[in-house]
């Protein structure tokens, strides 16, 4: 499910290099994941903190899920 408020944060990203993305979650805490070349991290950053946006490292993992806290 979308909203004009998702379409236009995923626009904004896909003109800023993002190649894809995934929304996740629901009701008032979503979770947008874009994929970007490395070459365009901070251009997508920047675009995006107009929406309130800020980056989450991340890493894959060939073991399944694994979590842990980190404070920002």
């Amino acid at each position: 499910i979308t909203n004009e408020t998702i379409d236009e944060i995923y626009a904004t990203a896909l003109r800023n290099g993002a190649r894809g993305g995934k929304i996740s979650g629901a009701g008032g805490g979503g979770f947008l994941m874009l994929y970007c070349d490395g070459d365009r991290k901070g251009e997508l950053a920047t675009a995006l903190e107009q929406f309130g946006g800020r980056t989450v490292p991340f890493e894959f993992s060939m073991v399944g899920l694994e979590s842990w806290s980190v404070n920002h």
